[in-house]
């Protein structure tokens, strides 16, 4: 993660795989289930998606998951808008 954006904005990973969130820089994010629709955040939780509820102080890492069921499946931070990420578990 940058300051306001995700590096990668989509990422695959395999069933059943967890994900590190990395924050490279010293800005803090709150990363979870949901997405942006332009500046309206949308917290849907896709079906059998993990709950992400993790929060960064800066220069900090978490792993989320496991992604146990394939599909696509989204989050976005609430601090920062437009901020989101999509991933894609086959």
């Amino acid at each position: 993660m940058g300051a306001s954006t995700f590096i990668e904005s989509e990422v695959t990973v395999p069933k059943g795989q967890k994900l590190d969130l990395i924050d490279n820089v010293a800005a803090p994010h709150v990363i979870k289930n949901g997405t942006w629709n332009g500046s309206t955040p949308d917290p849907t939780t896709e079906p059998g998606a993990p709950t992400v509820n993790a929060s960064f102080t800066g220069n900090d890492k978490q792993t989320v998951g496991p992604f146990n069921t394939a599909g696509t499946f989204k989050l976005y931070c609430t601090i920062h808008g437009g901020m989101k990420i999509t991933i894609i578990v086959k």
